[in-house]
């Protein structure tokens, strides 16, 4: 039987929910039902080549469409037309990058185009919804992450119509458990000692508002010192937090850790995982965390769909001096980590049948 050519787009070099979705994706998948090329705008570099090599076909480069829209649609217009698809998979955060499918609707006509959202906003919202359009017209298949992405990606008219599937974002949970040897040796290696080590994991960008962390650590600073910022991820905002922490002669208190292939081994480290983002679709961190048996705080603008355990408290991000008192809750409480695998499971937070979802969807 003739395995299915999927063509996936959203992977980059970056941490991130997508990447780690593309990625979970590529190495459960069964590889004997499909083969899958990966459409990319640079080389896959760091620990995500590290971690997909081996597990795709193919990686076809297509030029930036923002800059370079005529090279672009030339460059989709061969892949389209010379590669025989049965689907084209884009994982988007907006619906602009939608524009690296619209050829294949026009070249390659038996193509199933799956249209996936893994996000609830973006800076530029002027510009998503101009492109919303595009969407209507190409896709085959609505997906979203939570209710936040589906309507944020294609409207509240056909999310209520019922053309939206929606899949978690799944975890190996096995991964995640929490073990306590495997937090003294991190402690013990990064020198955390007795402090209260507070955790985020995510790329430097505008909407994980790392600004936000790092002026609220400043406040809560000035009531309790015994307490540490753990921060794992790249991106292009993190000079400019590194200048706010020097700014504020913080050095000794916010760890920059870069990108790590070893993130479960964190999230036992952590006491307490926090994510006040501006939005966000279905935080897979926030699930990891979950599972690692960790509290959490998460901003209100995050889908309440994302309290799995019941360890997450909802707070706004202009609340500063809520988010102090809820830490110093935390940190006093002591609270006992428990192993949370059983909740994620029964509550459809299982990698291997999240994958047969996604399997049914490229079979039909």
């Amino acid at each position: 039987m003739r395995k299915k050519r999927i063509l996936v787009y959203g992977l980059t070099s970056l941490i991130g929910g997508v990447e780690t979705y593309i990625i979970n994706l590529l190495k459960n998948i069964d590889k004997n039902k499909f083969e899958i090329d990966l459409l990319v705008q640079d080389d896959i570099v760091g620990i995500n080549k590290e971690k997909i090599d081996g597990e795709y076909s193919n990686i076809i480069f297509v030029e930036n469409f923002k800059r370079h829209p005529i090279k672009a649609m030339k460059t989709l217009k061969k892949i389209y037309k010379e590669n025989n698809y049965d689907v084209v998979h884009l994982n988007l955060a907006t619906a602009s990058s939608s524009m690296y499918a619209l050829p294949c609707k026009i070249y390659s006509k038996n193509t199933k185009i799956l249209i996936h959202s893994h996000n609830g906003s973006v800076q530029n919202r002027f510009q998503h919804y101009v492109f919303r359009f595009i969407i209507k017209k190409i896709a085959d298949v609505y997906i979203a992450c939570s209710d936040i992405a589906a309507k944020w990606m294609f409207g509240e008219k056909i999310v209520d119509s019922g053309k939206v599937i929606f899949t978690n974002n799944a975890i190996q949970t096995e991964r995640f458990v929490y073990n306590n040897e495997t937090r003294d040796k991190i402690r013990k290696e990064y020198n955390f000692a007795d402090d209260f080590v507070i955790g985020h994991v995510g790329r430097f960008n505008e909407e994980k508002n790392h600004v936000g962390m790092i002026n609220m650590l400043k406040d809560f600073l000035t009531k309790r010192d015994d307490v540490k910022l753990v921060l794992i991820g790249n991106g292009v905002l993190e000079n400019k937090a590194k200048e706010l922490v020097k700014k504020y002669r913080i050095d000794n208190k916010v760890f920059f850790l870069g990108v790590k292939s070893n993130i479960n081994e964190f999230y036992q480290a952590f006491d307490l995982f926090i994510l006040p983002s501006l939005f966000e679709g279905m935080p897979i961190v926030g699930i990891e965390a979950q599972a690692a048996g960790l509290k959490c705080i998460f901003s209100d603008t995050i889908t309440k769909e994302a309290d799995i355990t019941g360890n997450v408290s909802f707070i706004s991000i202009d609340e500063t001096a809520k988010w102090i008192d809820e830490i110093i809750k935390i940190r006093d409480s002591k609270y006992d980590r428990k192993n949370m695998s059983k909740i994620l499971e029964e509550k459809g937070y299982d990698l291997k049948k999240e994958i047969k979802k996604i399997e049914k969807i490229y079979e039909n």
